[in-house]
């Protein structure tokens, strides 16, 4: 799979679980969601629920050994989309809502064996069914181009973005053409996806005049041009928060971007502005979209923070937009993720117990972290679907070469948020001579803080962190001088 649709879809898979905001009354009833996916190579499945102050809740789904399952959650307060999954485990864009009672089959023995099986009946079926047509007749279509869409030219673009807002709205009309039965979400989730479709539209259009660096008057005519200029002039609006795509992929994303560029293309200057984007956003939208923005680019940011003073120098860079938002949900979220990452860094940090760990390789054999004390140890996260990752393989390869035979040291790498049928194919098309294990129930993915990779760690010989976030393989001389000065101690 091309390398730039893989990070999408990861970008996808990690944050596009992004929901509606509406909440329908106050006294909330419990989703239940159950059923059975037979052949399912998990144990558990994640659910991810938005909350009224941006944060996520997680709500897990217990497997027994026949792959049945239930669950019963008052957790979730609004209508919204949702994704089930762990690891290559995924039901995608749900519609789940409080009172509703969904009873879903599948053969889960792989991602397509998902879609093609899924099925979904009881209280909620109804809106579900755009989902299961969707699924059955919009993926295996538009598989192939989807991995190729960012090189079309103009008129290739333009066409395959025309031709998916029309089956897309085709399918929606087939869907949610007829009146529900007992359902007072139906109108909602109705009109989620028509702003849905809309909103994919115009992000394939501004992906394309992002990703090609086009010049001012032939972005912003190649955009007005092809969508409707009304919703382009009232692109804030506060209802549009109800569609998933439009926060995940237009408003705060390539949308902004598009803006962002337009404006570097007429003062280069502002390219040296620090934080820019945020700037942008906090002028170009207003209301409530003004708050999401601000929110998620503060929260995004401050997530990746790698260190003390990044966190520290975040803090004092953001705090204009942070008074910003008129929200104080959205205020109160930031300032306890500020509180969550410093004790996060805290524990990470250099001379703190590196987190144990005990897991099997591709053989079955187990390995502890303790098994390695008196070593230095090199540990690389990754996972079978990080393009990045797997393009770190050959400089590893040759860096262990180099030091397999010296007892100083031990090369580790495991697999996190990773399928293990996937992880054993890059293992055999990679061919990795070193220790490799798999993270199956997501220990080391947590303990580690695995929320972007590659990641690397060094590991001092008393099993204390020496580097939380060391230098990648790639990185030559670089890494190589750490880690012979870890060594020499």
């Amino acid at each position: 799979m091309n390398l730039k649709f893989t990070s999408l879809l990861s970008f996808a898979l990690t944050i596009f679980l992004l929901t509606g905001s509406v909440a329908f009354g106050k006294n909330i009833r419990p989703l239940i969601i159950k059923g059975q996916l037979t052949n399912c190579p998990e144990k558990f499945l994640k659910i991810f629920f938005e909350q009224t102050d941006g944060s996520f809740l997680t709500d897990t789904i217990h497997l027994d050994k026949n792959g049945r399952f239930y669950l019963k959650t008052f957790k979730i307060k609004s209508p919204q989309r949702i994704n089930i999954r762990q690891n290559n485990i995924a039901i995608n864009n749900i519609f789940v809502a409080p009172g509703y009672n969904l009873l879903i089959t599948a053969n889960a023995k792989n991602f397509q064996s998902l879609l093609k099986t899924t099925k979904i009946k009881g209280i909620g079926a109804e809106v579900n069914a755009y989902k299961l047509i969707y699924d059955s007749v919009f993926i295996p279509r538009n598989e192939t181009a989807y991995s190729h869409w960012f090189e079309f030219n103009d008129e290739k673009l333009l066409a395959f973005a025309k031709a998916n807002r029309k089956l897309s709205d085709s399918i929606l009309n087939v869907a949610f053409n007829k009146k529900p039965v007992h359902d007072p979400y139906f109108s909602y989730f109705r009109k989620m996806v028509e702003f849905d479709n809309m909103f994919m539209e115009l992000y394939f259009l501004v992906a394309h005049v992002n990703s090609n660096n086009y010049g001012y008057d032939r972005s912003v005519a190649f955009v007005k041009n092809n969508f409707d200029n009304n919703i382009l002039k009232h692109i804030g609006k506060d209802d549009y928060l109800m569609s998933p795509d439009y926060k995940t992929w237009v408003i705060g994303n390539e949308y902004l971007s598009y803006l962002v560029n337009l404006d570097y293309l007429k003062d280069s200057t502002l390219r040296g502005h620090k934080n820019y984007k945020l700037e942008k956003a906090d002028k170009a939208y207003t209301g409530k979209v003004r708050d999401y923005v601000l929110y998620r680019l503060i929260t995004g940011h401050v997530t990746f923070a790698k260190s003390l003073d990044d966190l520290n120098t975040s803090k004092n860079d953001y705090k204009p937009y942070v008074s910003a938002i008129s929200d104080p949900l959205y205020r109160k979220s930031i300032n306890k993720l500020f509180g969550e990452k410093e004790a996060e860094i805290m524990k990470t940090s250099a001379g703190k117990p590196a987190p144990a760990f005990t897991l099997q390789n591709n053989n079955g054999k187990v390995y502890s972290l303790s098994d390695f004390k008196g070593k230095v140890v090199y540990l690389d996260l990754w996972a079978s679907w990080c393009g990045p990752c797997r393009a770190e393989t050959p400089s590893l390869k040759a860096l262990y070469s180099k030091y397999k035979n010296d007892d100083r040291i031990a090369f580790i790498s495991i697999a996190v948020n990773d399928g293990r049928s996937n992880w054993q194919k890059a293992l055999d098309e990679d061919n990795p001579n070193w220790i490799q294990l798999i993270d199956n129930d997501g220990i080391v993915s947590r303990s580690y803080v695995a929320t972007l990779i590659p990641q690397f760690v060094i590991i001092d010989k008393m099993g204390n962190i020496a580097n939380f976030n060391a230098p990648a393989p790639s990185s030559g001389h670089t890494l190589e001088d750490i880690l012979i000065d870890e060594m020499g101690k």
